[in-house]
């Protein structure tokens, strides 16, 4: 019996274990001393996650890679087409190398998301890096796009000064994040 509850004690260790394990990203470094992260698929799997991208709205994940005051990173942006049934997929890496594609399947997405995205570029062999993603409830684009149609009234009379335009765009459109992720990592041995 003792035995038993042994076993059942050290299972479910190892499977918590191996769950947090899944949800860290993994690190490599690429020729010319680029980082490139390889995100988890817990991070399409969580429900904040999976019930933003049914809305058909840009997801836009923000990766920050930080060393010390020096902050580069990647913007992933993905939009499921609820008509065509697809996914408009955008990776836009930490040197402005921009890659698009769609992808007909749900299987084609986490597929496409298990690729590395390149985040960062040092001279060190290794080195502690702070990584933090962000999910923001849709892109820079649609934003841009709300702030005009506001600021030409959108529908609605315009007030004199700074009136409910102004606060509108000032507050409505900001985008904050809908759920975060944080992992400090030491990249390249140690």
């Amino acid at each position: 019996m003792v035995k038993r509850g042994l076993f059942v004690a050290a299972f479910v260790l190892l499977t918590v274990l191996a769950a947090r394990a899944q949800q860290r990203p993994v690190f490599s470094i690429q020729p010319g001393g680029v980082v490139a992260a390889t995100l988890p698929l817990s991070v399409l799997h969580s429900p904040t996650v999976r019930k933003q991208l049914a809305t058909g709205l840009t997801t836009t994940f923000v990766v920050a890679a930080r060393q010390h005051q020096r902050v580069t990173g990647a913007r992933i942006e993905i939009r499921y087409d609820l008509w065509d049934e697809i996914w408009h997929v955008r990776r836009i890496e930490f040197d402005r190398r921009e890659e698009r594609q769609k992808l007909t399947s749900r299987d084609a997405l986490e597929k496409w998301w298990r690729a590395p995205v390149r985040i960062f570029t040092t001279v060190a062999a290794s080195f502690p890096l702070q990584v933090d993603l962000s999910v923001l409830p849709f892109s820079a684009s649609e934003e841009e796009d709300a702030r005009q149609w506001i600021a030409k009234g959108g529908g609605v009379a315009r007030p004199a000064g700074q009136g409910l335009v102004d606060v509108l765009i000032g507050t409505t459109l900001s985008a904050k994040p809908i759920i975060r992720w944080r992992w400090d990592v030491y990249v390249g041995g140690k």
